[in-house]
């Protein structure tokens, strides 16, 4: 994630809503941010509060530069390395991704995207399955997801929707949708 943390695209704007914040939690969230990085670069003599990547996973990111010394790099990245996804996916044609919600903040730099990335590098085509999808998802498209689906086959509760059984049905139906589709056109 490149956010910074505080501010418009900030940890708190940014992710706050996701996590359940209402508006005035976001502004509350935020300033609070704000106080805290005046206090540490009081303390430190260094502001790293606008540096990208400082307002990840809750402003973890900020508190590694500041506190510890630390080096950011893309947890994605680092995921793909581990895992060496660029030997599994170097032969694909398709590679499958999701995650639970997709949205403007997927295309962010979350999983999703870096497994796109990766991807496209070896000339695959992306779709990604998520339990939901936002309007704004389409911004996925722009970092390398061809295409992507909701799971979800009908209006149900939260609770519903996440019930494990209810969730690998309809994650099954899906994916034979899609492979019934690529089937189709190939």
């Amino acid at each position: 994630m490149t956010n910074p943390l505080y501010g418009n695209w900030g940890a708190a704007y940014i992710f706050g809503p996701q996590k359940g914040a209402s508006p005035q939690d976001v502004k509350v969230l935020d300033d609070a941010s704000r106080s805290f990085a005046t206090v540490t670069q009081t303390y430190t003599g260094h502001d790293y509060s606008q540096t990208a990547g400082a307002g990840a996973a809750g402003g973890m990111g900020f508190a590694f530069l500041a506190y510890l010394n630390g080096r950011l790099r893309s947890g994605i990245q680092i995921v793909l390395d581990s895992i060496r996804l660029a030997d599994a996916v170097k032969d694909a044609d398709y590679v499958i991704t999701g995650e639970g919600r997709l949205d403007a903040q997927t295309a962010m730099g979350k999983a999703p995207i870096g497994v796109a990335k990766l991807a496209k590098q070896y000339g695959a085509k992306v779709i990604a399955l998520a339990g939901c999808t936002t309007a704004d998802a389409a911004e996925c498209n722009r970092q390398g997801i061809d295409a992507f689906f909701s799971i979800v086959d009908k209006a149900m509760p939260l609770e519903e929707a996440m019930n494990k059984e209810t969730a690998l049905r309809n994650m099954t139906n899906t994916a034979q949708q899609v492979f019934n589709l690529i089937r189709a056109v190939s």
